[in-house]
């Protein structure tokens, strides 16, 4: 089994990868209990051209590289797999062929319910020691305010990432 990986392919999924590091460690709103951010934007097109692999990949790597490069706290691996489920869930959704608004919202549930508020709050409470329902409360809140801007952006953005992805095969980008 010695599949090669296009370098153009490589390539595109590193300017994404650095756009969603930029994207998740300088251009966001951090609270002292969650952040806002529109980091989700790369990751989502990673996901939409490339699969939940690559996605999954590309959210870990962006995790693992911003912990590094710009570190904000202590590194904590359970965000990496957070960032990983958040490509692999939007590359399930979005991938050619499963462009479905319910599965967006599907995988937009998983992200923010399961992923967001069991697992991140349960990371929180590990970290800092403050009541698991607390810090679960608090990411409600950031649930409540993101799952409809993501739903909007990440449905504005299907059609011209559909072109681009006929585009991109017609020339053998991906």
């Amino acid at each position: 089994m010695n599949k090669r990986i296009p370098v153009l392919v490589l390539a595109q999924v590193a300017v994404l990868l650095a756009m969603e590091v930029m994207l998740s460690r300088f251009f966001s709103i951090a609270t002292p209990v969650t952040k806002f951010s529109f980091a989700f934007v790369p990751l989502a097109i990673c996901g939409a051209l490339f699969g939940p692999v690559y996605g999954g990949i590309m959210g870990g790597l962006a995790d693992l590289l911003g912990a590094i490069l710009f570190p904000i706290g202590p590194y904590f691996p359970g965000y990496t797999l957070n960032n990983a489920l958040h490509g692999v869930a939007l590359g399930m959704a979005l991938k050619e062929g499963r462009r479905k608004w319910w599965q967006l919202v599907l995988a937009l549930v998983f992200n923010h319910v399961v992923v967001g508020v069991f697992l991140a709050a349960l990371w929180g409470h590990m970290l800092t020691g403050n009541p698991y329902w607390a810090v679960a409360g608090a990411r409600v809140v950031q649930t409540a305010v993101m799952a409809p801007v993501q739903f909007i952006i990440i449905g504005l953005m299907q059609r011209p990432v559909e072109k681009y992805s006929v585009f991109a095969q017609r020339y053998r980008l991906v």
